[in-house]
Formats: C-alpha cells, structure tokens, sequence
C-alpha cells in the first residue's frame, strides 16, 4: 500500500473507470479510491453523448458538438479526441463480451436512437449493448410489453399509454402481460436487480423463459424491465431472446441500474489484466501540495488516516449529488482540492424559475483546459499533475444534454491519458 503509484484515480463511477484502464492500459500503476459503487449504481447502461443542445433534439450528436459553447468538454477535448475516446471505450467493451454499438441511419451513419423507459417516455441515446436490435425498435409493428407481478414502477397499461402519444409509436399494436413473480410474496417490492439476479441462474430464470414462450411468438418485439441478468453475460440476453422468439428490448429503469452494474463489471474484469488496485470505502479527507503540484491524498479508510502518494492524480469524484461539489450559503467549493467554484453569491440565481430552463447548479464545476488540469481565473493550470473528469467538470448540463455517460468516457479518457504522459515527467 506504501508504494508510490504512477496514477491515483478518486472515483469509481464511468469517468473514473475509464480514466484508470486508460493509465492502466498504457502501463501505469493505477490504484483507485472509492466510498461506493459510484454513478454506474444507477445506471441505465447506454451512453448518452448528446441528444440536446438548447433544448433542441439533435439525432447528429456529432453535428450538434459544432453548436455547444467554447467551454463545454467536448468542445475543449476535440471531437477527433472525443471519438477516439469512444472507440477506446468500445474496443474494451467488446474484449470483454460486451460490444455497445451506435445506431445507424438510412446512409449509415451513427445516430441517435429513441429508447422506451418504463415509464412510456421516449429518451436519446447513442452507444447501446450489442444485443440491442435497433431496427426492431422503429419497424417493429406488433409489441408485448411484459412486466412482473410486484416489481416497483413499471406497469405495461402505463408504458403503452405514454408510447401511444408519440408519433412513431401510435399506430403499432401492443399487447401487455404481467407474470407472476418467481420471488412469491415478499417483505418488501421486488427490484430489477432482484430478478436480474434470479437471471444469472440458468436454474432460476426458467418462469421467464416459460412465460415468453407462451406469449411472444406472435411479436415482432417484446418491450420489458432490465431483467436480463446483473453480469455483462450477452449469454443471459440470448437464452431469454431464444425463448422470446423475437427481438427483445429492456426499457431504461429507475435505480438500482442493472444496465450501469453490467458496464461496471466489464470494466472491472477489463482492469484486471493491469496493474490495477482498489481501495474501497475509501473517502479523501485532504490534497497536500507542495508548489505547483499535488504530492499525495489523505484517505479514511476503517476509522484510520493513510496517504496515498502518486505521480499524478486523476479527480472523478461527482457533482453535488455525488460529493465533489460541496456547497455553502452562496458558495460551491470543489472537495477534494478545495478549489472555489465561481458561483453567484443570491443563491436564487442558482436556478431558473423555469423547471426545463437553464439552471446554473447543473453546469457549474470545475474549470479546466484540454489536458483536464484544473486553471484558474488567468487560464493558467492550477497543479501540473491533477486531472479532473466526469461530473465534477463545468460547463456542461448532462441531464439536459442528454450527455452524462458521453462526457464522462470522453474526459475520463483525456484526463487518463494525460495523467500517464504526466507520470513520465
């Protein structure tokens, strides 16, 4: 534990994953603090690049980075940067079974794809697992939406109520079912995880498999939760696809994210053909910084204080909701570097009255070059070894964006990357 890494990674949701198998996979010594499960916990399982820009849908993400402001991450990264982000992020995905691939358009080009949620809304993606069938989603014309007896928040009348109102989904003909729960009467609602879980059993996935075969086969495509197993195991998607008869799509779910837990554990297996360490349960109390650069965190970990020394530092920890962002009375302060966030001191100027308007708490974080260093007011980087990336970086709204997964493979990616050559110094 004493020795001195090349990259300390703080994080463990996308960007801080994607930031260690970056180093990692250049040859660094990677070692990573995390208190928890990090973002991917609450995950769909999609990454969303860019499905808005000032509220206008854009089925080009690649085309709408041109009409983002100067300071947004991709605009600082590049898009040559940003798509090579993403092909990195797609090669390991697929070495590990797990392909995500883009939609495509009538001319084959990558596109944005409307994805069901289980609530009947329609939302904009990019990159979706390989066992996606895209096509199935805009040509199918007959539909089973199948959901379980006592799984919270999903109810098939609901979804096919909600798809009914858009125009590419008005016309089709839906069926709906409800099977009963293999869990029987429990203590408390059944999750997705619960079940998905049951799905990782070849023994216990058979009421699924049973109930898809009595009533799919007349469907072009069957609509239901992330029940697909909790692993990044496509096996899992392919028995239940097999069974179905038909194509088979799981609606984006409220948390706990089945889909997110799959992309961790294939980024997780990926890591460990590196040098690679996890500290869990793990919270940085404080940076020491000697000049112009960060010398070594302090981290509590089972009541006792330990520094972790390291070349170069990579800083994934979240936004507000995820604590890398820590705010006071008119004031935001990043919590690990203790950086100021400039922020308007009438903290009623922090959001819009308008409930789909821009509110400046969504954007705000850190300010940061194309390398990822933290500058300050004068554009001049803070420390030469500290990179940031993911939620705790500004300029950017990832919920109006539709962009949260897209920005944080991009700057885990640059920040990662940068942090290694950084090693080398």
């Amino acid at each position: 534990m004493s020795r001195i890494v090349d990259v300390l990674v703080v994080g463990s949701g996308m960007a801080g994953l994607v930031a260690a198998l970056t180093a990692a996979s250049q040859g660094k010594k990677v070692r990573m603090l995390t208190t928890g499960m990090g973002s991917l916990a609450i995950s769909g399982g999609n990454i969303d690049l860019l499905g808005y820009v000032d509220g206008k849908y854009v089925p080009d993400p690649w085309a709408g980075m041109a009409l983002l402001p100067a300071g947004h991450p991709y605009r600082l990264m590049g898009q040559e940067n940003v798509r090579a982000a993403l092909n990195f992020f797609q090669h390991h995905m697929a070495s590990q079974q797990w392909g995500m691939h883009p939609a495509a358009s009538w001319d084959g080009q990558a596109r944005n794809v409307h994805t069901p949620t289980i609530m009947g809304t329609l939302k904009p993606t990019y990159l979706l697992p390989e066992k996606v069938n895209v096509d199935a989603l805009t040509s199918a014309r007959r539909v089973l939406v199948l959901s379980v007896e006592g799984l919270r928040d999903c109810r098939p009348a609901l979804v096919v109520s909600q798809l009914r109102r858009y125009k590419a989904w008005a016309d089709r003909e839906f069926l709906q079912m409800t099977v009963p729960s293999p869990l029987g009467e429990a203590h408390r609602s059944a999750s997705a995880l619960d079940l998905a879980r049951l799905i990782d059993r070849p023994q216990s996935r058979q009421w699924l498999i049973e109930a898809l075969a009595a009533h799919a086969g007349s469907c072009d495509l069957v609509l239901l939760p992330p029940l697909c197993g909790s692993k990044a195991q496509p096996e899992n998607w392919q028995t239940i696809e097999n069974a179905a008869g038909c194509p088979v799509v799981e609606m984006l779910s409220i948390p706990p994210g089945v889909g997110g837990l799959r992309l961790r554990d294939a980024l997780l297996r990926a890591l460990r053909d590196h040098d690679f360490e996890m500290v869990e349960n793990a919270k940085v109390l404080r940076a020491e910084t000697s000049d112009k650069a960060c010398t070594a965190l302090v981290a509590e970990a089972s009541g006792q204080e330990r520094r972790h020394e390291a070349k170069t530092f990579v800083l994934a920890t979240g936004g507000i909701l995820g604590g890398g962002l820590e705010l006071a009375p008119g004031k935001i302060r990043e919590s690990v570097m203790g950086l100021d966030i400039a922020a308007p001191a009438d903290v009623e100027q922090w959001a819009s009255p308008d409930l789909f308007g821009k509110h400046f708490f969504a954007s705000a974080g850190v300010c940061v070059d194309n390398t990822m260093r933290p500058v300050d007011s004068q554009s001049a980087a803070r420390w030469s070894n500290v990179f940031f990336a993911g939620r705790s970086l500004g300029g950017y709204d990832y919920a109006a964006e539709k962009s949260g997964h897209g920005v944080a493979v991009a700057t885990g990616w640059q920040a990662g990357r940068m942090a290694a050559a950084a090693s080398e110094e």
